[in-house]
């Protein structure tokens, strides 16, 4: 077995997966960037490509992997791999895996400011 070259972050969410106008429900397992550990019971096979949208949690927005490739099927296990995703979605991704910390932005003033008002006649 080929050893993983990121590490895979344990996460608790759903999603739905769409392949040749087939949708099911899936169960995320873990996630890392290149790709996820899901749960379903849709019968999906090693090389078929998919549609996935996850559910993030404390967003209202879906992350949304428009096209992942089934690399693994056991048990209902399934091991897939991101192949295309915007911009936007795969820094969430990067977020939601643990590779970058989500930061609150900082001031960038280094000394108070006094707003004033116009002088009152």
């Amino acid at each position: 077995m080929k050893k993983r070259y990121s590490e895979r972050a344990s996460v608790h969410s759903t999603g739905v997966l769409s392949c040749h106008g087939l949708v099911g429900e899936a169960q995320i397992v873990n996630l890392s960037v290149p790709g996820c550990l899901l749960t379903t019971r849709m019968r999906l096979t090693v090389g078929q490509y998919v549609d996935l949208r996850l559910t993030v949690p404390h967003s209202s927005m879906p992350l949304q992997i428009r096209l992942a490739a089934v690399r693994w099927v056991s048990r209902g296990q399934v091991g897939l791999e991101f192949i295309r995703m915007s911009e936007a979605d795969q820094t969430r991704l990067r977020w939601l895996a643990g590779y970058i910390e989500r930061r609150t932005p900082q001031a960038n003033w280094s000394e108070p400011v006094t707003c004033l008002s116009a002088a009152q006649n």
